[in-house]
């Protein structure tokens, strides 16, 4: 892909596209310095310290949202990626009706990784990435941290700051979204919030430490009686794809839109 007066509308999920501000989606997002094709942090000797060229940035186990599950498993493609994701649903590797979490063995690893580890260590590469191409295999559906992340930013500081209120906002809308895809399949605020304390955890008992997966029960008391799992992502994608412009700012409230006016207003400053 061209990296020539790239918009945002070219680097979300194209979903977003049927009801994120047009504003916002055709603002230029467009780095020359920091691309995944052409890893700086794996070359440029200024940094701190610099990433090995097959790992980059990407020693980090993304969440998922259920609806971009869903596109992913929708699509006819076999990917490194795809095929990951399938394994997970099927070995109960942290797959929640809202989304793919990392592991609790992953979040202890990357919580108490040092700082050097980040890019060089390659038991934290992210089970998506295709090391055959050295590249993303879900980049389509990528999520927000992979989304907004860049070790450097043409636009300094600035552009730096944008991406960060960038990606307080997308993160805003995936959570809105992976909840309002529960909401109409019948989960309460209670199951929702029973998944969302497996997500971003601080404190671990002994064997979480090395917990991959969720024990049959756990498993099953989360996921409110669906049994084909697949098919519920696919159907969150299918019910992301029907919102509009006006269901969207209905579900994103006012503080959402206010994150969205807040992206093109960082945008101006760069």
């Amino acid at each position: 892909m061209s990296l020539s007066s790239l918009k945002l509308s070219a680097v979300v999920p194209r979903i977003y596209n049927n009801f994120v501000s047009t504003k916002v989606l055709g603002l230029d997002v467009t780095e020359t310095k920091a691309t995944c094709d052409n890893c700086l942090r794996s070359r440029d000797k200024r940094f701190t310290y610099t990433y090995k060229s097959n790992l980059k940035c990407c020693t980090f186990h993304p969440y998922t949202p259920n609806y971009a599950i869903g596109a992913l498993l929708s699509s006819q493609e076999a990917t490194v990626g795809i095929e990951k994701i399938k394994s997970k649903i099927q070995n109960r590797e942290f797959a929640f009706p809202i989304g793919i979490m990392a592991p609790f063995d992953y979040q202890y690893l990357f919580l108490t990784k040092e700082e050097e580890q980040f890019g060089n260590d390659e038991n934290l590469l992210c089970p998506y990435f295709d090391k055959l191409k050295n590249m993303c295999s879900i980049w389509q559906y990528r999520g927000v941290v992979c989304t907004s992340f860049y070790c450097r930013s043409d636009y300094g500081q600035d552009g730096q700051k944008f991406w960060a209120v960038l990606s307080d906002y997308l993160s805003y809308v995936e959570m809105a979204l992976a909840e309002e895809c529960l909401v109409q399949l019948d989960f309460s605020p209670r199951d929702l919030s029973d998944q969302l304390i497996y997500l971003n955890k601080r404190e671990f008992e002994q064997e979480e430490t090395e917990q991959k997966c969720l024990t049959p029960d756990v498993d099953k008391s989360l996921w409110n009686g669906y049994d084909d799992k697949i098919e519920f992502y696919k159907k969150c994608f299918a019910l992301v794809q029907k919102i509009d412009r006006t269901q969207f700012k209905e579900i994103m409230g006012h503080q959402g839109i206010e994150l969205e006016k807040e992206v093109i207003e960082y945008a101006k400053r760069r």
